[in-house]
């Protein structure tokens, strides 16, 4: 029975085979086929369309005769098998089954709804809208006129537990908007949904349904709703009412441990959307009182920044710290401005304790405040558990000005390493981690830490040589693995690591998968590659690979992996995505659907042709790749979409569920397709996007910039009412409205919402100019720093009225004009303008890109303890003016480095303002120095130099010496040497100074 029937056997057979066995020797073999265990896997859904149709032919009116509710279950509860197909819900209306029976139908598969997987759920309920939706009555069992038709729990009786896996766009075709929010609140179908597991999108939707006027009494919504609320249906709540509501807020919506019923196959609400509702329901209160704020506990995460500013004494905040150092999700806005209230209502952070007592109110604080304190005070209070977990999420900059006090309070790195919280580990600059041979830390101290790749890659070389067991290496150790590593390890020994790495996700650059796989494959690929780290099929060669397994599999390895570890017009990319096309036969432009599957990730890179010959099933796939794109592929991509030909159909047909699943592809949008959407679909769409922090910003911009104004936007030839709050309304306002009802001083106190939402650009130029009226002689700094994307707005001339006073802000600025250098570095002088030092964590802040462009006052006024602290920093784009400052700085502050090998990797960037004696050390020193460092080194320094100097500098990399030969400074250098000292480097190289010949050096005549 498991394959399907012949093609000669028609259903209406089936009618026929049953009309001539008596009734109760068939319900007989009913119950005992019902019964057997694996019905589910012996039954196909061909078959049990089949004989569905005459089995019901025979017992329908055998079922209708059935007197009590339990005979006619017990009954039904035999065809359950059958049931389970979604044709058979074709045979019910083929019979004129009634409205009656097909709810007692309804109700026996809930009956054995949970024993269901998911997918069968689904197809049942494909099942019944079909059987609810039958061409010739518009939506069946409805009619107001008649009993039983016309229930408010027609919900419950039609969908049953089945509700659940129905889409928002299914449920409005089976009942119109208006009726649905009848029959949403009705109390059946209340119960019912308080046991379901909706969707998201339908989740809200349903909320929504009971909370549009007349609003159900909020006390009313299930609690697997109640995260669904929209922000707007909890303004207005009564204070009381609303401290009650944040007691289930926080033990249903913000305590991530909390599963209502262990169920996990839908994603609980993210936080984000968890602290919108906090902010409706906070923002209709007057004060904030210190009880208040106790009640309100996490809840107390939707203040804004004006409530916290305007609605909360500072008394109060001091007393309600212990609640408010608890709450989790404090935006660094949020967080400085409760901190800055508690500095100036008199708190002092002057002890360990008042410190940690901060909690997670921490990710506010300021560095410049942090490294006033006395470092003893700041060791004290990492200590604490708790205070240490806070740590967690705050900014780069102040883990930096953390560990900078760590370290001023522990005698040694080892001991450093030891204090500071893994939490604060990935602050901690790499000097700290060149440890000496007689003071390294135990391994057990650096397997606790979470260090990142290039913090491992400081002291790997050394702890691999020293342990026997790989296994007892952390993740965040191994992935610190080099590749002079894996020169040091015989083979099998790179194998075990690498099976290791695999066993343990831990996760590899290029660059380490590429010398892994050279060692790993010197004796021919393993038989067991699957044991060995996914991403290391890039680096394989596919001839290789082909002599013990086809060119299919290597693909769909391939395929499988991180692509993104390749950049995307790499050469090795491409020349993979040229050999799987070869293998697998693709001459054309046509891919297919296993194509697809074989291609895995390597399809994200096929070009605009494929897409315009196999849009179908090539679209769905780039919708996961998450661009970039390319310029071809963005017209192919819009081309197919705006056309209908491809599996979302004609723009003009998209659904909320639609736009949801373009998202990766939202990019390729152009104004036709947005304005061919429906205007019900991109509003309420956008209601929920415009929240949702998940959206990229510039793709939510592009769409709402290519809105017809006549359609989606507000306009008004005069302000009707002048806006009173900043939310996400504001996005649909026209320029002229924003103009006249938008207030100035309501604009600025709120800009830490503005910043998140993605208004146009000629709102934003309302907005700048409303600012500028406001403030003619400079923005304060707490408008600099909630600036977002109005940044782009801003000119030299603003700039230079500003005072930039703190890293904190200077590191705001600076991420704002990352695309715009000039105006950056008007930033970066307005902030030492205004006397900050250039240390350790402004350095971090301005970091390599900017470095650079330092004068050279700049670069001498920083200190070589800064230099040591700060992550490392990239001068290869200074001059040589600015390197001749930077090398002797950089000299000092390494020189404690007590293992040369790591005292090099540390000064190696620095190495270009290296004078000839300096360079003749260490080429006594087998620094083994790439042939690139040596490029950047200053000629003037180079040339004195012998070739077995140079020899000695080079080591292993000689060669490199040879390829560079008609490029300075190498040229330079050649020509000065004598031909017979080149030759004996042994490399080939020519073009020195022939045999006998008498150098005269000119250059000073006196």
């Amino acid at each position: 029975m498991a394959s399907g029937p012949p093609s000669a056997l028609d259903p209406a057979y089936s009618i026929l085979l049953f009309s001539k066995i008596d009734l109760s020797v068939l319900e007989a073999a009913l119950k005992k086929f019902s019964q057997q265990s694996s019905f589910q896997t012996v039954l196909s859904d061909q078959w049990a369309a089949v004989l569905f149709n005459g089995l019901w032919m025979r017992l329908g009116p055998a079922f209708q005769a059935r007197e009590t509710q339990a005979t006619r279950s017990q009954l039904l509860s035999w065809l359950q098998p059958f049931l389970l197909n979604p044709e058979a819900f074709d045979c019910l209306t083929a019979q004129n089954t009634s409205c009656q029976t097909f709810h007692n139908l309804i109700s026996t598969l809930n009956d054995i709804y949970s024993s269901l997987e998911v997918e069968k759920q689904r197809k049942i309920f494909e099942g019944m809208e079909s059987f609810l939706l039958q061409e010739d009555s518009g939506s069946h069992c409805q009619d107001e006129a008649v009993p039983g038709l016309n229930s408010s729990s027609w919900l419950a009786n039609y969908l049953g537990f089945f509700l659940e896996r129905a889409t928002v766009e299914e449920l409005k075709r089976l009942v119109d908007e208006p009726k649905l929010q009848i029959l949403a609140r009705d109390p059946a179908a209340l119960r019912l949904v308080s046991q379901l597991h909706l969707m998201p999108d339908l989740a809200r939707f349903y909320t929504a349904l009971l909370t549009s006027p007349p609003s159900l009494n909020l006390f009313s919504i299930p609690d697997n709703l109640i995260c669904y609320l929209s922000p707007e249906a909890l303004r207005n709540t009564k204070v009381e009412d609303a401290l009650v509501l944040a007691q289930r807020l926080n033990k249903i919506c913000f305590d991530p441990r909390l599963q209502l019923d262990g169920n996990t196959s839908v994603p609980e609400p993210p936080f984000w959307e968890a602290k919108q509702m906090a902010s409706g329901l906070l923002s209709s209160f007057g004060n904030f009182s210190e009880v208040i704020l106790r009640r309100l506990g996490q809840t107390a995460v939707g203040l804004s920044v004006s409530q916290i500013e305007g609605k909360i004494s500072g008394q109060d905040l001091v007393a309600a710290l212990p609640t408010l150092a608890q709450v989790k999700g404090w935006s660094i806005g949020q967080a400085r401005a409760l901190i800055q209230k508690l500095l100036d209502s008199g708190y002092e952070v002057s002890s360990a304790q008042n410190l940690a007592a901060l909690g997670s109110l921490v990710v506010g604080l300021s560095s410049t405040l942090l490294q006033s304190l006395p470092p003893d005070i700041v060791l004290e209070a990492v200590k604490e558990p708790e205070f240490a977990q806070h740590l967690t999420h705050i900014p780069a900059m102040l883990k930096t000005a953390f560990v900078e006090q760590l370290a001023l309070a522990v005698p040694s790195p080892t001991v450093l390493v030891q204090a500071v919280p893994d939490t604060l580990t990935s602050g901690i600059p790499n000097a700290m981690l060149a440890f000496g041979s007689g003071d390294h830390p135990r391994l057990d101290d650096l397997n606790s830490q979470k260090w990142t790749r290039l913090q491992a890659a400081m002291f790997f070389d050394e702890v691999i040589k020293n342990v026997s067991d790989f296994d007892s290496l952390s993740p965040y150790i191994l992935h610190g693995f080099t590749c002079a590593s894996a020169s040091s390890l015989n083979v099998e020994q790179v194998r075990q690591l690498a099976m290791i790495m695999k066993r343990k996700n831990v996760t590899l650059k290029a660059e380490q998968l590429s010398c892994l796989a050279k060692k790993v494959t010197e004796d021919g690929i393993p038989e067991d590659l699957d044991k060995y780290p996914r991403d290391i099929v890039l680096f394989l060669s596919l001839s290789a690979y082909t002599k013990t397994g086809d060119c299919k599999h290597f693909f769909i390895r391939v395929g499988e992996s991180n692509l993104d570890i390749l950049q995307k017009d790499s050469p090795l990319r491409s020349k993979l995505l040229s050999e799987a096309l070869t293998c697998l036969g693709i001459s054309g432009t046509h891919i297919s659907k296993e194509d697809i599957r074989i291609l895995g990730q390597l399809a994200c890179d096929l070009d605009g042709r494929y897409i315009n010959n196999s849009a179908e099933v090539l679209l769905p796939r780039l919708e996961q790749c998450g661009g970039p794109f390319s310029l071809d592929q963005k017209e192919a991509a819009n081309l197919a979409l705006h056309s209908g030909a491809s599996p979302y159909g004609p723009p003009s047909r998209w659904s909320i569920s639609t736009l949801n699943a373009l998202r990766g592809l939202l990019p390729v949008f152009d104004r036709r397709i947005i304005q061919n959407i429906p205007q019900n679909v991109v509003t309420s769409w956008l209601n929920h996007a415009l929240l949702d922090p998940s959206w990229p910003r510039q793709n939510l911009r592009a769409f709402i910039q290519n809105l017809p104004s006549s359609r989606y936007r507000r306009a008004a030839a005069q302000c009707p009412e002048e806006i009173t709050e900043i939310n996400e309304e504001l996005v649909i306002f026209s320029e002229r409205e924003l103009q006249d009802c938008l207030n100035a001083s309501l604009l600025a106190a709120n800009l830490d919402k503005i910043k998140n939402l993605p208004f146009t650009y000629e709102q934003e130029r309302v907005f700048k100019s409303k600012l500028d009226e406001l403030y003619p002689n400079g923005y304060p700094e707490f408008v600099i720093n909630n600036l977002g994307s109005l940044f782009k707005l801003v000119t030299p001339e603003d700039i230079r009225k500003w005072n930039i006073t703190s890293v904190e802000s200077l590191d705001t600025l600076l991420k704002a004009s990352s695309e715009n250098d000039d105006l950056a570095m008007i930033v970066i002088n307005r902030y030492i303008q205004g006397g900050s030092p250039l240390n350790a964590t402004a350095l971090n802040v301005i970091g390599s890109k900017y470095f650079c462009r330092l004068t050279e006052e700049q670069l001498n006024s920083i200190q070589p303890s800064a230099l040591r602290m700060a992550n490392q920093l990239n001068p290869s784009a200074c001059s040589q003016s600015q390197k001749n400052i930077l090398y002797p700085k950089a000299k000092i502050a390494f020189q404690d480095t007590q293992v040369f090998s790591k005292y090099y990797k540390l000064i190696q960037p620095y190495l270009g303002g290296a004078s000839t004696e300096d360079l003749k050390d260490l080429s006594q020193k087998n620094v083994n120095m790439d042939i690139e460092t040596f490029k950047k080194l200053q000629e003037k320094a180079i040339l004195p130099l012998t070739p077995e100097e140079v020899r000695g500098l080079l080591g292993q990399n000689l060669m490199g010496l040879k390829a560079e030969k008609k490029n300075s400074p190498v040229r330079e250098w050649i020509i000065k040497q004598r031909q017979e000292s080149l030759n004996s480097l042994g490399i080939g190289l020519t073009g020195g100074i022939p045999n006998g010949y008498i150098i005269i050096n000119l250059g000073n005549k006196n």
